[in-house]
């Protein structure tokens, strides 16, 4: 009897501790073995796709990328305008006089020096991004730095475009397609960790190879839609052009003679259809296709279905609902996004987040001739002094501060390489009557 007493002493006093131990160390090597799984199936598929869309080139062939490093071309002498950085509540610009300059060309000793960004120095202007003191700039200060006899200078804008397809891999990587990603590729979103697996499903959605190709057509208008647009009278040389992209579902109806009727790709961003249609229930789903419809009629829908987690239900949603219509949908890829951003982070633009306008710039740049941007304006007055709304179809929108200032798109900055690539004759960029 104590012999049996003392097994259950020894039981309940080592045997339940152990036991414990051993759970304990199992739980321990599961989540161990789960992290490295995890980070293996995010970053692993991710490095892949780099290493195998970014390093091999592409099908089809471009008659430039034989000597885009070679070509340096004479540009024309740097504008006059100050660097604009941010905008102040009172439409002015605050600009920046730089005290020491950052290197265009990122080296830590051990990498060879970028040719691309050393050829690319000549071709844009790189903005400081450190100040000494501050001034304000008016609307008609910066009016004047734009020159009025514009001529296209077709050299410049085709070594630029060269740069940018080096860099960038805008044709192959532009759109996500099914040349750009397979099955079981993991796609790392734009703006947030994590990645999507592309499954069979998401596959099917997207179309088989690029939509646009390289120098597909010979003029393009980039449309932005600043107040600048009311009364410019701008309608007929906008939609004389190939191809005509507009942003965030920005209405043409009732505007045609400034800025207007066709439309080639319309943008818009997820929230818009969370908010306006009620993230695409089923009685909005209906009323959203009669808008697009009754808007643009057959038109393509660009939107960031990778940009966030939250974003590809939208997307995916919006993409049903404009099948039955016959509209196209596209997706960017977020390897291109990251290297636009990349590109023009290296030649000064400061900017949590790319614009969609310097964005659609970057790749039409790749796809167009010659490029006309129509409605970008910093400012919410005219070169006048009188007041213009944020957006000409709706005075009464005031933007966000943070928007305006920078925060989240550097305005000021990307207008500045505006003027800067227009001046050069690279670009055409329109802020008077037409």
């Amino acid at each position: 009897m104590k012999k049996v007493c003392g097994f259950r002493c020894r039981w309940s006093c080592h045997a339940i501790p152990n036991l414990i131990r051993i759970l304990l160390l199992i739980l321990i090597c599961y989540c161990i073995v789960v992290t490295l799984l995890t980070i293996y199936s995010r970053l692993s598929p991710i490095r892949r796709i780099d290493d195998r869309r970014l390093r091999t080139s592409s099908s089809r062939t471009f008659s430039c990328h034989s000597n885009c490093n070679e070509t340096n071309i004479q540009v024309t002498p740097k504008i006059d305008i100050t660097n604009a950085t941010v905008l102040t509540k009172h439409s002015k610009i605050v600009v920046e006089t730089s005290k020491t300059s950052k290197p265009n060309v990122k080296t830590d000793g051990s990498k060879p020096i970028n040719k691309n960004l050393q050829s690319s120095k000549q071709l844009i202007r790189k903005t400081s991004e450190k100040s000494e003191k501050n001034q304000q700039v008016s609307a008609i200060d910066v009016y004047k730095s734009i020159k009025a006899d514009w001529t296209f200078n077709a050299t410049a804008a085709e070594e630029l475009r060269c740069l940018l397809e080096k860099t960038c891999k805008t044709s192959e990587m532009c759109f996500t397609s099914q040349e750009s990603v397979k099955i079981n590729d993991s796609l790392k979103y734009m703006a947030e960790n994590g990645s999507i697996l592309i499954t069979s499903s998401i596959l099917n959605r997207l179309p088989k190879e690029s939509p646009y190709t390289w120098n597909m057509f010979k003029k393009c208008s980039i449309v932005g839609s600043s107040g600048i647009l009311l009364g410019s009278q701008c309608g007929k040389e906008i939609d004389s052009a190939d191809f005509i992209v507009r942003f965030n579902l920005a209405k043409t109806q009732n505007f045609t003679d400034d800025v207007g009727g066709k439309t080639s790709l319309v943008t818009c961003n997820p929230s818009v259809i969370r908010q306006k249609y009620f993230d695409m229930s089923e009685k909005m789903t209906e009323k959203f296709r009669q808008d697009m419809v009754t808007e643009y009629g057959n038109t393509t829908l660009y939107i960031q279905a990778f940009h966030r987690l939250r974003c590809v239900n939208t997307s995916f949603r919006s993409q049903d609902a404009l099948e039955s219509a016959h509209m196209n949908v596209v997706f960017p890829h977020p390897s291109h996004w990251s290297l636009a951003s990349e590109f023009w982070h290296d030649h000064g633009i400061e900017s949590n987040i790319l614009s969609s306008g310097l964005m659609l710039l970057t790749s039409f740049l790749s796809f167009c001739q010659e490029v006309h941007l129509f409605g970008f304006w910093p400012f919410q007055e005219s070169k006048h002094g009188t007041p213009l709304p944020f957006h000409y179809y709706d005075p009464t929108h005031i933007p966000r501060e943070s928007r305006v200032q920078g925060n989240v798109h550097n305005m000021p900055s990307e207008f500045n390489l505006f003027i800067d690539l227009h001046n050069k004759g690279i670009i055409r960029l329109h802020v008077d009557k037409c």
